[in-house]
């Protein structure tokens, strides 16, 4: 590939940021055939120059090439066009270059649950439920359409396992969802209209941002601290953009693991109040907390809409969330689960009650529990001295990187190693454009303890040995 291939005025007619234009650009390259597999990338240097750019940005745009499958790097060598049929180390000639497996050596991108039993005890339940469909004629969740916001009893079992402290919402104000996220987006839509603005942590849940933007809404970042949210930077931040709503995840925070203490949540409340917010609070997390802070919903309950689900507690594959809005907006959060489409699936709601009911979804939570404690020691074992960020029962560390690093070509890097990780960037709101040096390291994914030993290994050694090793900062 020659450095003609970029033009400066064609890249800088593409919109969003400069980093992506130039990835665009390589990827419509090499879906129209203009870039052939094995051609050498510019160097960043030479392209930054000619571009007008930073190095930092022709970096981050090979880096997103990468991620995509488009290009791959070879220490010494530099960035190719990579052949996606090929073979990992095959080719020949002048255009031979290093592909990478297909197979990943671990996974520590996805803040899953670690497995401590589901299959087992979830298999079980299911067995024991149709095991009593013959028994139910006319009451099957295959005889009729579910009831909006779920049946009585799943709402019973869904406000056992919401209720912590004094906060212990009745049945009937709660609404069966499908996952958390459904719960999330129930409540975007129940506060805001398009073109409204959502404040949130400056780092936060990205699903959430992406929900918002789907619908027309735009989201804001909120400076946060090491409890989350600071309460004069949410007041500041109401003042000037008249926001409507505020997302917040106040326990166990994504990414960080930040706690927000029973102080800073009436704080928070204080603001919410002073300028009419309505408050999303995602306690998906709490389970994992013993004795955890009470819930926003508890200090706030005529503005908040509470969300949680079974998903890191139990298992994320049920797709099974509860959502307690504010009373005086129950009907309105029913008509727009309506909308989406009646109601979740009847079946995965009884079981999702069902495991509530005998103690199964606890047992698993105490497995849990158990499980990241041991995981949060090998995590200390392999990097010692480190700053990390995090809480023993968390799915997930934050990692600070040395000043060498910048989180995505750490992430590439590891990538090449055979590990996934997620990096700081990804859970920016706003400035997308600034670089970050954290890694989120997501400990439950790890299918083995072994596995996670892998990639904690693989993650020591990138910090020893340093940028320096990595082609893609050649």
């Amino acid at each position: 590939m020659t450095i003609s291939l970029f033009d400066p005025a064609g890249i800088a007619a593409r919109p969003g940021p400069r980093y992506k234009a130039i990835a665009d650009t390589l990827s419509d390259a090499v879906k129209m055939g203009t870039a052939a597999p094995g051609t050498k990338l510019p160097p960043l240097r030479d392209l930054a120059y000619r571009l007008g750019v930073t190095v930092g940005t022709v970096s981050r745009a090979y880096a997103l090439a990468a991620t995509r499958g488009e290009v791959t790097g070879e220490v010494g060598r530099g960035t190719y066009v990579r052949d996606r049929n090929a073979r990992s180390g095959a080719g020949v000639g002048a255009a031979a270059f290093h592909t990478l497996p297909d197979a990943m050596q671990a996974a520590m991108k996805a803040a899953l649950p670690a497995p401590v039993g589901q299959t087992e005890i979830l298999g079980a339940a299911m067995r024991r439920l149709l095991d009593t469909l013959p028994d139910m004629p006319g009451r099957s969740p295959f005889d009729s359409y579910p009831p909006v916001g779920g049946t009585p009893h799943q709402r019973a079992m869904a406000a056992k396992w919401i209720a912590h402290g004094a906060f212990a919402p009745d049945a009937e104000e709660l609404v069966i969802c499908s996952g958390t996220q459904q719960a999330i987006l129930t409540a975007v839509l129940g506060t805001t209209e398009p073109g409204d603005t959502i404040l949130t942590e400056a780092l936060t849940y990205t699903a959430m941002v992406s929900q918002a933007a789907s619908v027309g809404r735009r989201v804001a970042p909120v400076d946060i601290d090491e409890e989350g949210l600071v309460p004069q930077a949410l007041d500041r931040a109401a003042r000037e953009t008249g926001a409507r709503a505020v997302f917040v995840v106040p326990t166990l925070h994504n990414p960080t693991s930040a706690i927000m203490s029973e102080r800073r949540r009436r704080e928070i409340v204080h603001v919410a109040r002073t300028h009419g917010l309505s408050v999303i609070e995602d306690d998906i997390y709490g389970k994992l907390v013993d004795n955890r802070p009470p819930a926003i919903a508890g200090l706030y309950p005529e503005g908040t809409w509470y969300a949680t689900s079974l998903a890191k507690t139990v298992a994320c594959g049920l797709r099974i969330g509860f959502l307690r809005p504010p009373p005086a907006q129950l009907e309105r959060a029913r008509a727009i689960q309506y909308g989406f489409g009646q109601t979740v699936p009847p079946l995965m709601a009884d079981l999702a009650a069902i495991l509530i009911e005998n103690g199964d979804a606890d047992t698993l939570a105490v497995r849990q529990m158990e499980e990241m404690r041991d995981r949060h020691a090998m995590l200390r074992e392999a990097l010692q001295d480190r700053d990390i960020a995090t809480r023993d029962t968390a799915p997930y560390a934050w990692l600070a990187l040395p000043d060498a690093w910048r989180a995505h070509i750490f992430v590439e890097a590891a990538r090449t190693r055979g590990l996934a990780l997620a990096a700081g960037e990804d859970f920016m709101v706003g400035r997308i454009d600034r670089a970050s040096r954290h890694i989120r390291l997501a400990l439950g994914q790890p299918q083995t303890r072994d596995e996670l030993a892998t990639g904690l290994a693989i993650v020591s050694d990138l910090l020893k040995s340093g940028p320096i090793a990595s082609s893609l900062v050649a």
